[in-house]
């Protein structure tokens, strides 16, 4: 279990999510969280409004995919790697030194970096 130090109460429900979140590999949508916990009976803005908090404390991340926001457990840099065909979502970790990477033009101050790649997968070859 994630500790959250001085982050919001722990409910049942924000405990369901979050490991909900931390069990899946494919880096699920909103709407899927709300499928996969159907049974306890959480509504769909309720694990919207708890995914949102849990991003903006730093317990998950979220990313663009299709016109959808898709939610990551791993916090840490990284980059994905999307298949083109069938919309697999892998994590690649990123070298240690990618931040000496970073552009500056004395205009904007960097606070992260955004990669994907996209390709098509050796299922879907």
């Amino acid at each position: 279990m994630i500790s959250l130090g001085k982050s919001r109460r722990m409910t049942k429900q924000r405990e369901l999510i979050l490991d909900a979140v931390i069990d899946r590999q494919d880096h699920p949508t909103a709407k899927d969280i709300f499928i996969q916990l159907s049974e306890h009976k959480i509504g769909l803005a309720t694990v919207y409004r708890q995914l949102s908090s849990m991003v903006d404390e730093g317990l998950l991340l979220s990313f663009e995919h299709n016109g959808e926001t898709r939610f990551d457990p791993l916090t840490s840099n990284h980059a994905h790697i999307i298949c083109s065909q069938c919309n697999m979502i892998w994590d690649v970790n990123l070298p240690a030194g990618i931040n000496r990477l970073e552009p500056s033009n004395g205009q904007i101050v960097i606070d992260g970096v955004d990669i994907t790649w996209k390709g098509i997968c050796q299922n879907c070859q």
